[in-house]
């Protein structure tokens, strides 16, 4: 007994030094997005320079090598580049001059051939598209096979060369001839990042398709092909959306989560230390230690933190939590039963395992299908998500009850507080109110919708975003004059030191850069987004095809792991819980925007963990009572009055970030924290009150219909003496 108090304290006092040693080395080693960091980010189109042609995988990735390499020699540290469909997005945090990104970017890399002493031979067009593929010579050793297009003009230079007296062609990209030499770089030529990207021995003439052999791994030889297709690229690029974030909004937003973040982590220890005690303050402890392994394995990953990275952090923090509530309050209802503590322990911990489980793989689903189907910032929301599951399971779980089972013979009071039977109240005869309430909320909100414009950001109009800040009070009457020759959707002042406007128009990059400079001579930052209809149809068609996916997908397990009753019951108050945050944001005019889409997937995730954990008190209770005469209501009541507890507190906590922000004044995820705030409380009230009344009324319906009779076929006449 003394020995595993002893084991606890001491695994407690080495998470704490574990803590206090890596919290400065992991918040250091963070790589940010550009909405934390500043910089700049583009959205390309891409299609075939030939419009007859398809779009191939050969062209995205030509493409894609092309831009990267381009990046390169901008000296960007941490970018970001990903292929979403038939687009390119692009990231580029701390870039300091938008232009010169803008024009590297967007044009393709200069591919020529030269002799040894620089003199022009031929340019990429002598090559078909694309111009180069990896192949294999007769020994099996890879090389780089050459299309040839101008057979004529790749004769004549070849066999020029072959007669000269190096019989060298020298393949470059982006030759500048202030500062290139193959005398001065041949010794690089062909190696990582030089220009000089070949450099062959031409000993006859070709007049059709030749190859580049040398001694090339696959690795090295497939690099070649990418960097002579990148100079003939057979794309064309489409800017169809841009942002711009000035370092100020970032370095603001970033400060007020790290400040919300420890504030939320110190009222959480207060609260649980109130209500369990010395597991409670245990629990929190875990909860700052599974905080820090986030971050730890975000940067082991080379993950790049985001505001939606945050968003999943904060359901992560609200679920981690809720993991060990979960446990704590089964181990009060042991208690209650008679059992002593030990014993308590034990069954509780069994007892929650499963439903732990059920709430997690469920929330898993949601973080799997975003990270498949989400685009950009949604497959960050994603991945952040799906790790703090897996962190979850392994601190909240397994190491806080290994550190709780030492202390497991201390007194009751000390080790879970006040123990007492739960009062058995009426909850299901409220559901039916709660559903009117919905219902006249629903209507309103149509009203609403069709008396006055529902407020959509860019993200889902288009056009273009700028939001200003400055130090001192910005002059309404200068910015209105700047803008004046532009059509407003909207002008906002969100204090005197902060403007947001939204103008219809789709602004061009020379417009950008005037109105940036424009703002910058008046001293006010400026962040400037700009959505094409292109980007617009994209995203809302990719957040309800994640929505309804992952609902679909949700339904199926649950039907699995419980019945199909609970997973109809999920889905309508996962219904009711989204439904609900769109009329309050339709009624209130709040912008409905991309992080709107973040907050409402949090909701879905934080929602059905909600559900699955009282359904599962339900279907263990259903399984006690089977041969039992008790109705599914009395059931029901009493499930919930053993919940209410839990379900409340989890609540709390997991708003506890959210009100800490929007008291802090994140502007930047203010309508996520309003989402949130909203979806939240209504997601407590539907998994307490809606979820479990429709799920008596499906059971009753089962139980109400009438038994299929069978016809067994013509009955056979009983005749004495033969049959019978």
């Amino acid at each position: 007994m003394k020995s595993n108090l002893k084991t606890s304290i001491l695994f407690i006092i080495l998470m704490a030094v574990v803590i206090v040693a890596s919290v400065k080395p992991v918040i250091n080693s963070i790589n940010y997005g550009l909405d934390l960091k500043g910089g700049f980010e583009v959205l390309y189109k891409v299609s075939p320079l030939n419009e007859d042609e398809e779009l191939t995988d050969d062209m995205l990735t030509a493409t894609y090598k092309s831009i990267n390499n381009r990046i390169d020699t901008l000296g960007v540290s941490e970018p970001e580049i990903s292929v979403e469909g038939d687009k390119i997005r692009v990231k580029l945090p701390g870039i300091t001059d938008e232009s010169e990104a803008r024009e590297r970017l967007s044009t393709p890399a200069v591919l020529t051939f030269r002799n040894s002493s620089d003199e022009l031979l031929m340019a990429a067009d002598v090559l078909d598209s694309p111009g180069a593929s990896l192949d294999y010579n007769e020994t099996g050793r890879p090389v780089v096979a050459l299309k040839i297009k101008d057979n004529d003009t790749f004769y004549h230079v070849t066999s020029a060369v072959s007669k000269s007296e190096d019989q060298l062609i020298v393949i470059w990209l982006d030759f500048d001839e202030t500062k290139h030499s193959f005398e001065s770089i041949k010794e690089e030529c062909g190696t990582s990042n030089a220009a000089c990207i070949s450099s062959a021995t031409v000993k006859e003439a070709f007049s059709s398709n030749v190859v580049i052999e040398g001694n090339f791994t696959k690795e090295e030889a497939q690099e070649l092909v990418d960097l002579i297709n990148s100079g003939s690229l057979p794309t064309k690029l489409e800017e169809v959306s841009t942002k711009t974030v000035d370092a100020s909004f970032g370095s603001d937003t970033l400060r007020i989560a790290a400040l919300a973040g420890v504030i939320t982590l110190v009222i959480i220890t207060i609260i649980m230390t109130i209500f369990y005690r010395l597991s409670g303050f245990v629990s929190s402890i875990c909860l700052v230690f599974y905080s820090l392994l986030v971050l730890a394995m975000f940067n082991a990953i080379d993950g790049v933190l985001t505001l939606t990275g945050i968003a999943a952090l904060i359901l992560g923090v609200g679920m981690a939590i809720d993991s060990s509530i979960v446990t704590l309050e089964k181990i009060k209802d042991e208690l209650v039963n008679g059992k002593k503590l030990d014993k308590a322990f034990t069954d509780a911990n069994k007892r929650s395992l499963v439903s732990l489980i059920d709430a997690n793989i469920t929330t898993l689903i949601v973080a799997v299908i975003l990270f498949v189907f989400g685009e950009s910032s949604v497959k960050g929301f994603g991945s952040m998500l799906i790790l703090t599951i897996i962190v979850t399971m392994i601190t909240m779980i397994l190491i806080n009850r290994y550190i709780l089972k030492g202390f497991i013979h201390l007194n009751t009071s000390v080790f879970i507080g006040r123990v007492k039977e739960s009062k058995i109240r009426n909850f299901v005869k409220h559901s039916v109110k709660l559903l009117f309430v919905y219902l006249v909320v629903i209507i309103i909100a149509v009203v609403f919708a069709f008396v006055q414009k529902v407020n959509l950001g860019i993200d889902f109009a288009g056009g273009t975003s700028i939001t200003l800040k400055s130090d001192n009070a910005i002059d309404e009457s200068v910015i209105k004059e700047i803008i004046s020759e532009y059509e407003l959707s909207d002008y906002t002042t969100s204090s005197d030191e902060q403007v947001d406007i939204k103008i219809k128009e789709v602004l061009a990059e020379d417009e950008i850069k005037s109105l940036k400079q424009e703002f910058d001579e008046i001293s006010v930052n400026s962040d400037i987004s700009v959505i094409s209809n292109v980007v617009k149809k994209d995203l809302t068609e990719n957040a309800i095809k994640s929505v309804i996916i992952a609902a679909i997908c949700i339904l199926i397990y649950v039907s699995i792991r419980f019945k199909f009753n609970y997973g109809i019951a999920s889905l309508v108050a996962l219904c009711i819980d989204i439904t609900s945050v769109i009329a309050a944001f339709i009624i209130f005019n709040i912008e409905i925007n991309f992080i709107f889409i973040a907050a409402i997937l949090t909701i879905l995730g934080y929602s059905i963990n909600d559900t699955i954990v009282i359904f599962d008190l339900i279907r263990e209770k259903k399984k006690e009572e089977n041969k039992a005469s008790i109705s599914d209501e009395v059931i029901v009541n009493e499930c919930l009055s053993k919940a209410v507890i839990r379900s409340i507190l989890t609540t709390i906590t997991t708003l506890t970030s959210v009100v800490v922000l929007l008291i802090l004044g994140a502007t930047e995820i203010k309508e996520f924290n309003i989402a949130i705030l909203i979806g939240l409380i209504v997601g407590t009230f539907t998994s307490m009150f809606i979820a479990p009344y429709v799920w008596i009324k499906l059971e009753k319906r089962d139980r109400l219909k009438p038994k299929e009779e069978y016809d067994d076929g013509p009955e056979e006449k009983s005749i004495k003496g033969i049959n019978s």
